[in-house]
């Protein structure tokens, strides 16, 4: 900050040079214009000019200049009247100052830089691309002014008042040099025409992608005003960062850099950034990967999963004691425990910049003790492939993560708005995270609760990143086995980019022909949640891309097998068409286990979603089958594997529980037949069958009731070349099986 304050110091039209800065002069309507130039880019970068506010100059700019520097050619004018630059004699209005602005970029042969604009400078900055499309290629707003319900000048010096204790002590004194320098009569009458111009009338002109950028304690440009601005604009997104001003340029620098670099077209902050977000409060932990990778965790660290892991392990017993008493509310009272409960792990669409998915991995590699596995398993999410790492005593990484985004304003049934709401947040985290695709996913049958307020943003890498070839190189010696885990399925989406899709609805109890198209059964289930539509109207889909959820993203096998080649490991990939279609397969596998080391095979666990533990499973010799979800298709799938495999005397049957009577689920009635299958005992796992499906204690009494069986010690794990016997001595067995390995 040293060098700024320096500038303090400088005599009207001699600016001081050094620290990588010097200064440029350029005539403009007979008008001599100074800008300060930071030129130690690499060759080839892209030009970048950053726009002062009201008063001030190029002096409180150079925090940020500084930042942004090593990656792009930084220039900051002076406009005329301010700064070093000459004075007309009179003070220009708006349109004066755009259009000066305008001619120092022609005359200075700028093609098509960007522009980071401050406070007034972002209304000069709109009037100057709404006057002139094509000049700047893109634009960052930082604070814009002023706020349509405060445009007047008691207010606005009340707020800066409030503002100014957020902001570094050394602005006081450039501000003073500055004023003094424009003087007080020139810096009043700009005021007077900034107040008078109406920002939000330019914006549906700006024709080229915008960032708006808001400090968390900026009372100049509270929150309403910086969502109506962003909105406002054809190609906007707004960033938050929780801790700054206004002066976001000269009190926050370092931030406001990592915020807006990536959207510059430089570096992203990655993961470890001061301002990147924890990975823990960027992932959700009721859900299908979250699961997945706890449990296969855990049982690699011998722990079992109280509360599916939700929970620190040392609350999870009282969490599983106060769940029980959620469940004597009323019916829309445990629906708002829900919504609240699964609304409150959502991040603010301002902070997306500030998610690493490099950061995720790392976080989920850290869930593993660092030792030496014979396989390990990328891809996919399936608790039956957790099941399946669990024999093997191997890793599970999943591809995909779910990032849930704060969105109150949109109703479960309008994914048109929820598209439209999603667009800016979106593409402000892909700008940060070149190396994920983004499915945006919104279902209103299965996730009607959750919608209520936050939306599914689902990740997918693209690329390994270092977080994963580094736990793999580690623990996997020469001549281990990287499985690749490819779910194919596939759903209608909108495509927003190469990484950017939609999707509305989600595999679960109905097709996609009926979310897009609706059916009797549709309108009957919005006729009884109050929603005056029968069916939806979803943007149409113009293209399929892998489930949001479930689907392998083939962007990564590429990676995983150049990694592959060089570590001399075995790569295999087993594919299959839906998520719990490895169940029948696993859980066979499970019983052959058994029976080579002596343990019983003759008790079935039935899981449901999240709703799964690997290592209750053998400790209590459980054959596992995993269901994706208690919808009629799982019912269905269930109900043929009974069929075909050999009975078992015991079955244990958990339902998850989302909430609502959505369109697919099987009524309790169906699962409690399934259990008739069993020769001596049939039983549900932790389920309250009156309350289901709004049995939300079922996320407690799972863990409690399985944990009660009797358990032995658990068997010595799987080897690959037994797994290889395995799948060669059963091939074929399965009719209808949609699963194959190469």
């Amino acid at each position: 900050m040293r060098w700024p304050l320096v500038t303090v110091l400088e005599r009207t039209g001699r600016p001081l040079r050094g620290h990588g800065v010097s200064s440029t002069w350029t005539t403009v309507d007979g008008l001599r214009m100074h800008a300060r130039l930071l030129d130690h880019a690499p060759p080839g970068a892209r030009e970048v000019v950053l726009l002062h506010g009201l008063g001030v100059s190029s002096r409180y700019l150079l925090p940020l200049a500084t930042e942004l520097a090593p990656h792009l050619r930084v220039h900051a004018p002076d406009l005329p009247g301010f700064g070093h630059s000459e004075h007309p004699p009179t003070a220009l209005d708006l349109p004066g100052l755009a259009d000066a602005l305008l001619a120092w970029v022609q005359a200075t042969g700028l093609r098509t830089p960007m522009l980071v604009a401050n406070s007034l400078g972002c209304q000069i900055a709109v009037a100057t691309m709404r006057r002139a499309p094509g000049v700047f290629d893109r634009a960052v707003l930082v604070g814009p002014t002023f706020d349509r319900r405060g445009r007047h000048g008691l207010a606005q010096l009340g707020r800066l008042l409030r503002t100014g204790r957020h902001e570094r002590w050394g602005l006081t004194a450039i501000l003073v040099r500055d004023y003094l320098a424009c003087g007080p009569a020139r810096a009043l009458a700009t005021a007077r025409h900034a107040l008078a111009h109406r920002l939000e009338d330019d914006l549906a002109g700006v024709d080229v992608p915008v960032l708006v950028v808001r400090g968390g304690r900026d009372s100049v440009v509270p929150q309403r005003w910086a969502r109506e601005v962003t909105d406002a604009l054809p190609d906007g997104r707004l960033a938050e960062l929780p801790g700054g001003g206004h002066a976001l340029n000269y009190s926050y620098p370092g931030p406001l850099a990592a915020a807006i670099r990536p959207f510059l077209g430089g570096p992203p902050p990655g993961p470890d950034a001061p301002t990147t977000r924890p990975a823990a409060k960027s992932i959700a932990d009721f859900d299908s990967a979250s699961a997945v990778l706890r449990g296969t965790a855990r049982h690699l660290r011998g722990q079992d999963l109280p509360a599916i892991g939700a929970v620190p392990r040392a609350l999870a017993p009282l969490a599983e004691r106060l769940l029980p008493a959620v469940n004597q509310l009323p019916a829309g009272l445990r629906e708002q425990v829900y919504r609240f409960g699964s609304g409150g792990e959502a991040v603010p669409p301002g902070q997306l910049h500030a998610v690493s998915a490099e950061a995720v991995a790392r976080w989920m590699v850290e869930q593993y003790p660092r030792r030496p596995y014979p396989a390990a398993i990328v891809g996919s999410s399936s608790g039956a492939l957790a099941h399946l790492a669990a024999a093997l005593g191997a890793p599970l990484l999943p591809q995909t993560f779910l990032l849930p985004v704060a969105q109150p304003e949109v109703g479960p049934d309008q994914p048109r708005a929820g598209l439209a709401a999603g667009l800016g947040p979106g593409r402000l985290l892909l700008d940060a995270n070149p190396d994920v695709a983004l499915h945006h996913m919104h279902d209103p049958n299965q996730d009607r609760l959750s919608l209520a307020r936050m939306t599914y943003f689902r990740l997918k890498h693209r690329r390994l990143g270092p977080a994963f070839t580094d736990f793999l190189t580690d623990t996997l010696a020469p001549g281990a086995t990287l499985l690749v885990a490819d779910c194919q399925a596939r759903w209608p989406v909108t495509r927003q980019g190469d990484r950017h899709v939609f999707q509305f609805g989600a595999l679960g109890g109905i097709p996609p022909e009926e979310f897009h198209h609706g059916s009797d059964r549709v309108a009957d289930y919005l006729h009884r949640y109050g929603s005056p539509r029968r069916r939806w109207d979803p943007p149409p889909a113009e293209d399929e891309a892998p489930e949001a959820e479930w689907g392998f993203d083939p962007a990564l096998l590429a990676d995983l097998t150049a990694l592959a080649h060089r570590q001399g490991w075995r790569l295999r990939r087993v594919s299959f068409a839906d998520p719990e279609d490895l169940s029948p397969l696993i859980a066979e596998l499970y019983r052959w286990w058994y029976a080579r080391r002596g343990l019983p095979v003759a008790r079935l666990l039935v899981e449901s979603f999240v709703l799964l533990d690997p290592r209750l499973t053998v400790s209590t010799a459980s054959v596992p089958y995993w269901s994706k979800f208690p919808v009629e298709p799982s019912a269905d799938a269930l109900a043929r594997y009974l069929d075909t495999a050999q009975p078992y005397d015991e079955i244990r049957l958990a339902l998850f529980s989302h909430g609502t009577d959505s369109v697919g689920v099987a009524p309790i009635q169906r699962w409690r037949a399934l259990l008739g299958h069993a020769r001596r005992t049939g039983a549900f796992l932790g389920v309250d069958q009156q309350r289901f499906p709004r049995d939300f204690a079922s996320f407690g009494r799972f863990h409690q009731q399985l944990s009660a069986l009797p358990q032995h010690p658990p068997p010595a794990a799987l080897t690959m070349a037994e797994l290889e016997t395995f799948l060669a001595d059963t091939a074929g067995r399965w009719p209808g099986e949609r699963v194959t390995w190469s």
